[in-house]
């Protein structure tokens, strides 16, 4: 049988930048309704351990509820958890262990360290508080403990903070599963569940449950005045949904999403959508159209999109987005199931922003074209999007000079630049933004602007 991951070994065509043509339609391949792949041992329900009272894990459709107060006493828990589990591969050859305890993040560090030494063929689900304060430096688990999903329950803290802690285990390749009460009342609550809509690239999957940890539904955002405390944020949420469901809604159970993750890895499962209609999975990223357009090309809802878009990136003025787009010498963008899902541009400055510019960094950056406005939905993220899309507008500008500002502290937008043969040329103190701001341009015109700036 055909699964997710295209391991039938057969190719599809690639786009490149400028190529704004694309598979007609998606491949569209088959779930078995009990969604386990019989190429590999699964976790069988019959392997529940219900004759041990003191057992903290299920092999099968569920994780235990409720036996936490069992093992309260248990001097050595995390040595016990091991020593069951090496002792369940040796006997059962078990290949995923769904873990009920309820950890704390430090604790996962712990039994992390115990299970990288043992060397088991095995995946790991655990149980977790989402806790922490800025004082613990925050560690997450690496690749041979096993592992592979994290259901965060009972979230206390600040949320800069554990939104770090998410961000680290996603790095990490970890699911992370987000678990909130239905009555989300408190102010850490809402803004977990709008970090979670707006980063579905780091809060993987979530869920709101009922006192019996009965899940009820995906969580819904309030409206009122913490929607106005990130706008960035509220434009991400505010995008329009992509099509379909997220493979991980048409699961019953994270136990069955552990063989998945199991078998294939975060980065392709996280990437796969259930359509509309019919049985199947589409793969975001896999039927992509590219665009290198002059503004005057753009319908105006196809701008108040890239306008959109750009503000969720949250690191520029939107006051001026849509005005310098409609300026712009060149805006790229990409598109899939017919929405926008990726945009650059190179811009015209306005001369008073040259001005000001030139007054900061000492250089004369008149007539050069800016390139910015680049960002990608987070659906779409670690693909090499964007890095394609800044190679295409360099390309496309010919003769013409580019310079584009990066934050300092933005690493993630200076890998990319380095990625396209990007150099900081100087750096300045911007009082606008109040950080430090590198200027940016291609090496291949670093000769003439020296020149210029002699």
């Amino acid at each position: 049988m055909d699964m997710p991951g295209n391991r039938s070994g057969k190719n599809k065509p690639e786009n490149r930048p400028g190529d704004s043509s694309g598979p007609a339609s998606f491949e569209i391949q088959p779930i078995t309704p009990s969604a386990v792949d019989p190429s590999f041992p699964p976790l069988s329900p019959a392997l529940v351990l219900r004759d041990r009272p003191d057992a903290p894990f299920v092999l099968g459709p569920g994780f235990s509820v409720g036996r936490v107060d069992l093992i309260k006493d248990r001097v050595d828990l995390i040595k016990d958890r091991v020593d069951l589990i090496r002792d369940q591969v040796n006997t059962r050859g078990i290949r995923g262990v769904c873990l009920g305890d309820l950890f704390t993040p430090q604790q996962i560090i712990s039994f992390d360290r115990k299970m990288s030494g043992t060397a088991l063929p095995v995946s790991v689900a655990v149980k977790a508080r989402l806790t922490g304060n800025e004082d613990v430096e925050i560690e997450a688990p690496g690749s041979l403990s096993g592992i592979r999903l994290v259901e965060w329950v009972q979230p206390e803290g600040e949320l800069n903070h554990l939104s770090r802690i998410l961000r680290a285990y996603s790095k990490a390749g970890i699911w992370n599963r987000l678990i909130l009460p239905v009555k989300t009342d408190t102010e850490l609550d809402e803004s977990l569940i709008r970090f979670a809509v707006a980063n579905p690239n780091i809060v993987h999957s979530w869920q709101v449950e009922d006192s019996n940890s009965r899940p009820v539904s995906s969580p819904a955002l309030k409206t009122g005045s913490a929607k106005q405390n990130d706008p960035a944020m509220t434009a991400a949420i505010e995008l329009s949904p992509l099509p379909g469901q997220p493979f991980w809604q048409a699961l019953a159970d994270p136990a069955v999403l552990l063989i998945y993750l199991d078998q294939y890895g975060l980065k392709k499962v996280i990437r796969w959508r259930v359509p509309d209609q019919g049985q199947g999975v589409v793969t975001t990223g896999g039927a992509l159209s590219w665009h290198f357009v002059r503004p005057q090309a753009l319908s105006d809802s196809r701008l108040n999109e890239i306008c959109q878009l750009v503000g969720a990136g949250g690191s520029v003025d939107t006051r001026w987005v849509r005005y310098n787009l409609e300026r712009a010498f060149l805006i790229a963008y990409v598109t899939e199931m017919g929405l926008v899902v990726a945009c650059s541009s190179l811009k015209h400055p306005r001369p008073d922003y040259i001005a000001a510019l030139s007054g900061q960094t000492g250089m004369d950056l008149s007539s050069y074209l800016e390139r910015g406005y680049t960002s990608v939905r987070p659906e779409y993220r670690g693909l090499g999007i964007a890095t394609r899309l800044l190679a295409g507008l360099t390309e496309r500008a010919k003769d013409r000079m580019i310079f584009s500002l990066i934050s300092e502290d933005n690493l993630a937008t200076q890998k990319i630049a380095l990625r396209n043969r990007t150099q900081k040329v100087t750096t300045f103190f911007s009082r606008k933004t109040g950080k430090q701001m590198g200027v940016w341009m291609p090496e291949s015109m670093l000769d003439r602007h020296f020149r210029k700036n002699a």
